[in-house]
């Protein structure tokens, strides 16, 4: 006779919690005033080049989404601080909620200091992904960890750079030792080099000079090279293009750049909001600061030369500007890093 069924009764399985958990694409947004929410990536439609979007959340009287995060709720998701630490949560324990729900303050998910903001987050699907984390102050710094230092973090934080005075770190992004990154000013500069140009160091060091800004200029973002690719920046008043990356020539590491918009029409377009690396299979999403998202495909966006204006891709109430972008690839949920 076949046996069928073997009954082991003291055969145990360890089951995580991980374990029950499906793989899922979702955005995460954080508020200035500290809320922070999960909500299915398929809530929000690609719409047209133009359009006004749809609400993505409801924010309170003088509160402004900063930052859009896509990612898996799988993910490990490292969140730094505007004081240079670093904070660990898994996206799933990021309550879920509904596209126009607020969220729920983000003190209730991690164990922030008195006055401590979020400023830059990365979805890490796995410790091995990348080999480290490349970031960047406003004032224009940049600096080198590996990523295998933020494996294990208590939940008060560790130090991951030190800040000059009235300095904040505000962009992250893994990279892989050989990679070039971009950054791109509020006034409309960028500058193209090659991480090998930032000596690595440990988590309490500081940063190095990354671009040389005006004294009325800041840092808008910063990205990591794609070949193929296109920068697509985006201003506050909602004009946006892309111009291949091909167009900006590597230079050294704390030089000027070069012009990524025309900058005599800034007083109609607004200063750079948000710049990405984005691919032609690539979709982006938009969040205005009064929680207005709009989600393009990027190939529609038009690629113009580097100091042109670009066109109005969305439409903004009276008072509102944009706040962040997310880059989505199209084929499959992103498993790279996002800011502002």
């Amino acid at each position: 006779m076949n046996a069928r069924t073997h009954i082991q009764p003291l055969e145990q399985e360890n089951l995580k919690e991980e374990d029950l958990i499906p793989d899922e694409s979702v955005l995460i947004t954080f508020t200035q005033k500290g809320y922070i929410k999960r909500v299915a990536a398929n809530l929000y439609h690609t719409q047209g080049r133009g359009g006004r979007g749809v609400s993505g959340q409801t924010v309170r009287e003088e509160d402004e989404v900063i930052l859009l995060l896509p990612a898996h709720t799988l993910h490990t998701i490292l969140f730094f601080s505007d004081r240079g630490k670093v904070y660990s949560e898994k996206a799933y324990q990021i309550p879920d909620a509904n596209r126009t729900d607020r969220g729920i303050p983000i003190v209730n998910v991690l164990s922030l200091e008195a006055g401590e903001r979020i400023t830059a987050a990365v979805a890490v699907p796995d410790f091995q992904h990348a080999e480290f984390c490349t970031m960047a102050t406003v004032k224009g710094k940049v600096k080198r960890v590996a990523l295998s230092e933020f494996a294990s973090v208590r939940p008060s934080g560790l130090i991951a750079v030190s800040l000059d005075d009235k300095d904040e770190l505000g962009w992250v992004r893994l990279t892989n030792g050989k990679d070039e990154i971009i950054l791109v000013s509020a006034n409309g500069k960028a500058l193209r080099f090659s991480e090998s140009k930032i000596r690595p160091t440990g988590r309490p060091a500081g940063g190095v000079a990354g671009i040389k800004l005006a004294s009325d200029d800041h840092l808008a973002s910063m990205d990591v090279i794609a070949p193929d690719g296109c920068l697509l920046v985006m201003t506050e008043h909602g004009f946006g293009k892309r111009t291949r990356v091909k167009d900006y020539t590597a230079k050294g590491r704390a030089t000027a750049g070069v012009a990524t918009i025309d900058q005599k029409n800034l007083a109609k377009t607004g200063k750079i909001a948000a710049a990405r690396v984005v691919l032609d299979t690539d979709e982006v999403t938009f969040i205005s600061s009064n929680g207005v998202v709009l989600r393009l495909k990027a190939k529609d966006i038009s690629i113009s030369s580097r100091a042109t204006r670009g066109l109005h891709l969305m439409g903004l109430g009276e008072g509102d500007f944009v706040a962040s972008m997310a880059r989505i690839a199209a084929a499959e949920p992103p498993k790279e890093p996002t800011p502002v």
